[in-house]
């Protein structure tokens, strides 16, 4: 005679939560550098045509030469517009990245402003700053612990790899936002970046986790009735 082939509804519930603890566990734990499609950049200002400093650069690996940066700033940074050339005077600059699903963040990496065509234009980088952070784009919450980008060297190298920040527990965000508040004693209130990288693990919509989960259940039942 078989044995009850029905699982008791608490056992079924222990199970499916386990899956769902391991799916969650898994999605996080293979952390890589997130692609940011283009487009999903904004800042307050930019500088265009004929200089082509747009944010859409920060994310695009133009200018990244193996591990550091070169020091062109055409098509390979961003810069605020500041309060020259005619610009629109932009005294409270910000970048916000929308990567496009929900990740587990473990590091950010950065590359500030490194131009080369003359003068200390690296004082033209970012400085003190914020970083919010949330799953809407309303924010709500602030990563602990970085308070400052360092100033490229000089002088410029293609070695220049950046400044990476791994000292924060993983934080869950979809949006992230660099709310600047200086530079380096750069020029006219420029405030600019040459390259940004987020690295997590994507994080399933719920429904999608469910499902997953559900699906691992089904075969697990299947197996244990054909084993009857």
């Amino acid at each position: 005679m078989k044995a009850d082939s029905k699982m008791p509804p608490k056992r079924k519930a222990t199970l499916l939560a386990n899956l769902l603890l391991a799916g969650a566990a898994a999605s996080v734990s293979d952390a890589a550098i997130i692609s940011i499609a283009p487009g999903n950049v904004s800042s307050s200002s930019e500088i265009g045509a004929p200089f082509d400093r747009i944010n859409d650069h920060l994310v695009d690996g133009s200018g990244l030469v193996s591990e550091g940066h070169d020091g062109t700033p055409d098509g390979t940074m961003w810069l605020s517009e500041g309060t020259c050339c005619g610009g629109s005077q932009d005294f409270d600059p910000w970048v916000q990245f929308d990567l496009g699903g929900t990740y587990s963040i473990t590091s950010i990496r950065v590359w500030n402003y490194n131009e080369v065509t003359g003068g200390n234009l690296t004082e033209r980088g970012v400085n003190a700053l914020t970083v919010q952070y949330g799953i809407t784009d309303g924010l709500g919450s602030t990563v602990p612990g970085i308070t400052n980008f360092a100033q490229a060297p000089e002088p410029v190298t293609n070695a220049y790899a950046g400044e990476v920040f791994d000292g924060f527990a993983p934080f869950t965000a979809r949006y992230i936002k660099f709310d600047i508040d200086s530079n380096h004693n750069g020029d006219n209130f420029f405030y600019g970046l040459s390259e940004v990288q987020f690295e997590g693990a994507l994080i399933p919509e719920p429904g999608s986790l469910v499902l997953l989960s559900l699906g691992a259940m089904s075969l697990l039942w299947r197996k244990r009735r054909s084993a009857e």
